[in-house]
């Protein structure tokens, strides 16, 4: 029994196996994460990006308060952004269009 601990095979082994061991725990965890990544991924599919909500909701913020002011320009602006509310509302123009929109609204009356 003492020669089986003194050869030059047996800390080979035994790090080769623990090596295997490890790798198969390894690549046994990145498969179940692969699958949460992909199950996460298709519930979240149809969802808007949260950032882009945030920004086109300041600036309709912003138009908004623009729009209260008298001016011939002003009331086109707050014409045109009606338009745009109204059409992103029942769902004919996607959010990043939108945002878009709102943009070029804002650089009308900047």
């Amino acid at each position: 029994m003492g020669t089986l601990f003194s050869s030059s095979l047996f800390p080979f082994s035994f790090f080769a196996v623990t090596g295997l061991v490890i790798v198969y725990f390894i690549l046994r965890f990145d498969k179940m994460q692969r699958k949460k990544l992909r199950e996460i991924l298709l519930e979240t599919e149809d969802v808007q990006p949260l950032f882009m909500q945030k920004n086109t909701g300041e600036k309709l913020h912003a138009l908004k308060k623009i729009c209260r002011e008298d001016t011939g320009k002003h009331i086109e602006v707050a014409k045109k952004l009606e338009l745009i509310v109204a059409d992103y509302d029942k769902g004919n123009i996607s959010l990043p269009d939108y945002n878009n929109r709102l943009n070029n609204l804002l650089a009308m009356v900047a």
